[in-house]
């Protein structure tokens, strides 16, 4: 991975906003940037989009042998990957300190805290159960990977459903889905990790986008000391998780605060993705072709249109403008005088076709060189 250079002026800059209580992007410091899920044709597959970052996340599943000392139950593995497509600071088929610190933060937040039925998984006892594999890829990354890679992990294990096994003696018999319905995921509770940033110590600002990252994580000044807080909560309002990457924070209102607001944003995100599935499962019953092409608009495909490359400026007037433009041109309207090269006034051209009642013929153009001759 190649080393993000921030200058000094784009430091003071946004710590300078952020005193003075604005952000880059316009938006107060708890609000967050606008959520979509998606999900493809195959149970499992989920684009999430956060804004500008965008991570795919896929579910599959196979038939393995359990692990020794857990013999009944089946095996969760999550593999996060970030190519030169999110970024351009990140290189091709090489782990980063960024991907290992992603995977580890989601195996905490689904494995340690146990929201996945692994019982249900198994098949047959210290013989064959269910191993689940959740691929993450980010398609961009415009700062807050770890929630949105958590929103697309959440949604696609949810909205995952394996075929289903039935045993009859040593034999065990996988069935298509046009045999028999596929069997959901049992999840017991649904964790998100909500990211924050902290500036002075004793700012907080949810969803930072990578600028704000960057920033926060970088400022080598005790007085501007700040970090970023990542907070894994489920709809019960029980932490999952808590991670903390910069300076440590000596304020403790801070935590109490970042708690508060991560059980609200958790709420809200876990009742998006049961909404989301619901209506995904509603399509499916309805023979509605599904598939991610619904999610490119012309928005997407015409980037130069988008809203966000339209700048508003303060104290800025139109009639100010076009009487400027024409003061300019009236001191502009001076004729130029003739020069000898201008052999036509009808330029670009330098010939013209004379048509006359009988014949065509050439205007031939000589220079004054060969006019002396």
């Amino acid at each position: 991975m190649r080393d993000i250079i921030l200058s000094n002026c784009e430091k003071s800059f946004i710590q300078k906003i952020i005193s003075q209580g604005h952000r880059l992007d316009g938006r107060n410091f708890n609000d967050s940037r606008n959520l979509e899920i998606s999900f493809g044709s195959d149970f499992g597959s989920c684009i999430t989009t956060l804004g500008e970052t965008k991570v795919l996340a896929q579910v599959t599943c196979e038939v393995v042998q359990p692990k020794q000392i857990r013999p009944n139950e089946g095996i969760l593995y999550l593999n996060v990957e970030i190519s030169p497509m999110a970024a351009p600071q990140f290189e091709a088929n090489r782990q980063t300190d960024l991907t290992v610190y992603l995977n580890r933060l989601l195996e905490k937040c689904f494995k340690d805290s146990k929201c996945i039925d692994l019982e249900a998984l198994c098949i047959v006892v210290e013989e064959k159960v269910w191993s689940l594999r959740v691929d993450v890829k980010v398609l961009n990354h415009d700062g807050n990977l770890v929630e949105c890679a958590s929103i697309a992990t959440l949604a696609s294990l949810a909205h995952f459903k394996r075929p289903d096994v039935t045993r009859s003696g040593e034999n065990v018999t996988i069935h298509t889905l046009a045999e028999r319905d596929p069997i959901p995921t049992v999840l017991y509770h649904y964790p998100v990790c909500v990211s924050f940033a902290i500036f002075n110590n004793d700012m907080l600002i949810s969803d930072p986008n990578f600028i704000e990252e960057s920033v926060c994580i970088s400022s080598t000044d005790e007085s501007n000391s700040g970090g970023v807080l990542v907070v894994g909560m489920n709809q019960y309002r029980e932490i999952c998780l808590l991670d903390l990457t910069g300076a440590a924070v000596y304020n403790s209102k801070i935590v109490h605060k970042a708690v508060q607001n991560a059980a609200e944003r958790s709420k809200t995100v876990v009742e998006l993705v049961k909404r989301v599935i619901i209506d995904d499962d509603n399509k499916r019953q309805k023979r509605v072709k599904i598939n991610f092409s619904d999610i490119i608009t012309d928005s997407h495909i015409q980037s130069l249109n988008r809203k966000d490359l339209s700048i508003c400026l303060k104290n800025y007037h139109v009639d100010d403008a076009v009487a400027d433009n024409d003061v300019k041109m009236d001191e502009d309207d001076v004729e130029p005088e003739p020069s000898k090269y201008d052999v036509i006034p009808s330029l670009p051209h330098t010939a013209e076709l004379k048509s006359n009642t009988g014949t065509t013929s050439w205007i031939e153009i000589s220079s004054e060189s060969e006019e002396e001759k």
